[in-house]
């Protein structure tokens, strides 16, 4: 997500903006590193249009996104991959790392300043999937060309970036909270995206399992040390707040046992002896 210029600014320009005309999709709709299209179904249709109500907007703008976007599912990745330069992803649920950082759903992939150019290979970002990640894909200039015609849909997007911000400052902003509530805070707001994503994909996923990161990722994610996280996680587990996990790859899933109590620790709550 790179918020390059002030929506604001741009929606005042948007009568200078001549709305482009909006292409069919590629057959492969495609995007570097992999992911493939979930099938074209009613079902498919009702999950995106209930996405785009949750927005904020009209049934009938909702309506119009829905069948210009795809339902998008990308498999884990062991690398980095670059993101397509002609489409915007909305996270559905899911685990991704960009730029460093950690995100559940909620965090949209690709430049949502919708009113430039498409930036160049230097500045667009990559993302490595840490688990199985749903996306919405809509192409960027079918975006603008909604943008120009309807201000909720501008709307949408600034409440989006405003929302990153917000986010950002959250888990990743300067803090005098100790290690154990930082890695907390993040897990709880893993969990709580996970469990926005289980309104909309019902009986697809469990909001109190958080799959993807490795304690390395929390540590370079939070600029903690990997022993303080490791310590971090194993006293959470000792307390039952996270449950102990099972299989092989045990540092990658985080079973939530009790929301509330780490939804304490994440606010500054002291953990009990």
């Amino acid at each position: 997500m790179r918020p390059s210029r002030d929506v604001e600014n741009a929606v005042r320009r948007q009568g200078e903006v001549r709305p482009p005309s909006t292409k069919k999709l590629d057959p492969a709709y495609e995007m570097t590193g992999g992911g493939t299209v979930e099938p074209r179904t009613a079902r498919t249709l009702r999950v995106l249009h209930h996405y785009f109500m949750q927005q904020g907007l009209a049934t009938d703008v909702a309506a119009e996104l829905a069948e210009l976007s795809r339902l998008q599912l990308h498999p884990r990745t062991a690398e980095q991959v670059l993101l397509g330069r002609r489409y915007i992803e909305f996270v559905v649920c899911g685990t991704i790392l960009v730029n460093g950082r950690i995100w559940g759903g909620n965090y949209v992939l690709g430049n949502l300043d919708i009113f430039t150019e498409v930036p160049s290979i230097g500045q667009r970002e990559r993302v490595q999937f840490l688990a199985e990640t749903r996306t919405i894909r809509i192409p960027r200039d079918a975006l603008r060309s909604r943008a120009v015609r309807d201000l909720s849909v501008v709307r949408m997007i600034h409440q989006r970036l405003m929302s990153y911000v917000n986010e950002f400052e959250w888990l990743y902003g300067t803090s005098t909270l100790a290690p154990i509530c930082r890695v907390a805070r993040l897990l709880h707001h893993l969990s709580f995206q996970q469990e926005l994503g289980a309104e909309i994909l019902i009986g697809v996923l469990d909001p109190n399992i958080v799959l993807g990161p490795s304690q390395r990722d929390f540590s370079e994610a939070l600029g903690l040390g990997l022993a303080t996280v490791e310590k971090s996680i194993r006293a959470l587990r000792d307390h039952d707040i996270l449950g102990s996990s099972t299989g092989t790859r045990t540092n990658r899933t985080y079973k939530i046992n009790e929301r509330a109590r780490l939804r304490q620790i994440a606010t500054g709550t002291a953990l009990d002896d």
